[in-house]
């Protein structure tokens, strides 16, 4: 049986765009060079499937473990 496909609103795109750039910008350069932008925002796209709308806790999913 196939998922249904989510769907964000125009405020929910824009709220997770600012998450990911957020993320993004807080991981360690070397991070940043050696993984894709779109394993962070897979991530804030499961989270927020999941019904999260907080920037804050869509950034954090998005970096999990990856910072530390």
């Amino acid at each position: 049986m196939a998922k249904a496909a989510a769907y964000f609103d125009a405020e929910t795109i824009a709220l997770m765009k600012v998450a990911l750039d957020e993320a993004w910008n807080r991981l360690p350069p070397k991070l940043r060079a050696t993984m894709l932008k779109t394993s962070l925002a897979e991530r804030i796209l499961k989270s927020a499937t999941a019904g999260e709308r907080d920037r804050e806790r869509l950034r954090e999913a998005a970096l999990g473990d990856l910072a530390a």
